[in-house]
């Protein structure tokens, strides 16, 4: 396929270096700068350098295209980056910008991509020759299902500590451009709110690049059909996230000119583990396995594997509406934890048989204990987030451990269901049922 795997398949391994170094440097950014921890700024960019480091160096590695593949990723993320750094130039007036932009985008650029080719010209000297290409349209997909996990752990953070109402206006923040608005004031509640929508932001312009790419590198019609539906629905979760604010579009800072709406937030609060099911399944059609010529295993039990995956997948999304009421409502506890008798029962049932019965499927056998592995981990949680409830105090503001612990019970519950949805797909990409042997004539 050269020259260099014609591109790298039209450029897919600078989009996934690019936008996943992003994706891993705006993460540090948000722990690092998470209330109330606030490491050293010094601390702060060495790790935030240390990711462009490491991207540049698996360019340079896996690329086979050198300190060039190293430049033109390093761009993308510094590009991607603008949208954090425009917190760092925003004016004491509403979307003010201060001098200083002139030369801090374009020296953010430079630096970016000058770290990144440096790094990559390392990496390159690393390079094994024979390695097997890299799919670049899978891992691009991967990062997007990565960047969709992370946005749900801070959303997630942003419903435990009660600070999905902290900034009153939508698609402003207190009147000002959300990308304009200064980190000096993000603080307390307004951090995890803000930085929710920043992340929301980078999940969007993923999703839309990825399906772009789709549209030029993939022949599968149905397939960019699916990113298409990927970008609308990404598109409707950021303005149904907006409108549980304001409960209308309007460009009013006043909080008397909002109308909150509880119901949209648990409905925003569902559709996020929906879309992330949905990237886990862009990435699992995208890969190498999935459209490669290797045949179906057919078996007697094919049929059974299919309806136990469909079963756990619907058991499991039943169980985070029942979740996200529980959690905006405090309503139905008693049903989430009967119900998860039913998911776990599921969950063991499909992942044993998909690890018992498929031992010459290493991938189906892989996902029967992942799925088993996370099943438990979810219950081994919701326990212990069923003993912090009984523990809180109304009206005293809640640790920091049960704040953690409530967030991974809600995150690990969108993990199941990607597990779920990766079974349920992987067993009917891989298990055909076997043809009833015909009735011979009396």
């Amino acid at each position: 396929m050269t020259p260099e795997a014609k591109s790298a398949a039209a450029n897919g391994d600078v989009l996934a270096l690019g936008f996943g170094t992003s994706v891993a440097m705006w993460f540090v950014g948000y722990l690092c700068r998470m209330p109330p921890a606030l490491v050293p700024s010094w601390l702060l960019a060495l790790g935030l350098l240390g990711c462009l480091a490491a991207g540049g160096f698996a360019a340079g590695r896996l690329t086979g295209r050198g300190w060039r593949a190293g430049l033109a990723s390093g761009l993308v993320s510094s590009a991607i980056n603008l949208l954090i750094l425009g917190s760092l130039l925003g004016g004491d007036r509403a979307n003010q910008v201060v001098p200083s932009a002139l030369w801090w985008v374009p020296g953010s650029l430079l630096v970016g991509a000058g770290i990144a080719s440096a790094a990559a010209v390392a990496g390159s000297l690393t390079r094994r020759e024979g390695a097997p290409a890299v799919n670049w349209t899978e891992a691009f997909a991967g990062v997007a299902a990565a960047a969709t996990f992370l946005q749900l752990l801070v959303g997630g953070l942003v419903t435990s500590n009660k600070a999905g109402l902290a900034v009153v206006d939508w698609p402003n923040s207190f009147g000002t451009n959300m990308f304009l608005y200064p980190l000096s004031r993000m603080t307390g509640a307004i951090y995890y709110e803000h930085a929710h929508r920043l992340f929301g932001s980078l999940v969007g312009l993923t999703t839309v690049v990825l399906a772009v790419h789709l549209f030029r590198a993939e022949r599968r019609a149905w397939v960019k059909r699916l990113a298409l539906v990927a970008v609308l629905a990404v598109i409707a979760q950021g303005i149904l996230g907006g409108l549980r604010v304001t409960g209308s579009f309007t460009t009013s800072t006043s909080p008397e000119a909002m109308a909150p709406s509880i119901t949209l937030a648990i409905v925003h609060g569902v559709l996020g583990p929906a879309f992330f099911a949905l990237m886990i399944a862009l990435a699992a059609f995208t890969a190498t396995a999935w459209a490669s010529d290797a045949p179906a295993r057919v078996t007697s039990h094919a049929a059974s594997e299919h309806l136990i995956g469909l079963l756990l997948v619907g058991a499991v999304a039943v169980q985070l509406v029942v979740g996200a009421i529980q959690r905006h409502l405090a309503r139905g506890l008693v049903v989430h934890i009967a119900f998860a008798v039913v998911v776990l029962a599921l969950a063991l049932l499909h992942g044993s048989r998909l690890w018992g019965l498929y031992e010459g499927q290493p991938l189906l056998h892989r996902l029967g204990r992942l799925v088993i592995t996370v099943a438990a981990v979810q219950v081994s949680l919701g326990i212990l987030a069923f003993f912090a409830i009984q523990f809180r105090v109304e009206g005293v503001p809640r640790p920091a451990w049960d704040v953690l612990l409530t967030t991974a019970h809600q995150a690990c519950g969108s993990v199941l269901l990607g597990c779920s949805v990766m079974g349920a797909l992987w067993s009917r990409r891989l298990l055909v049922q076997t043809k009833a042997a015909a009735v011979p004539n009396v």
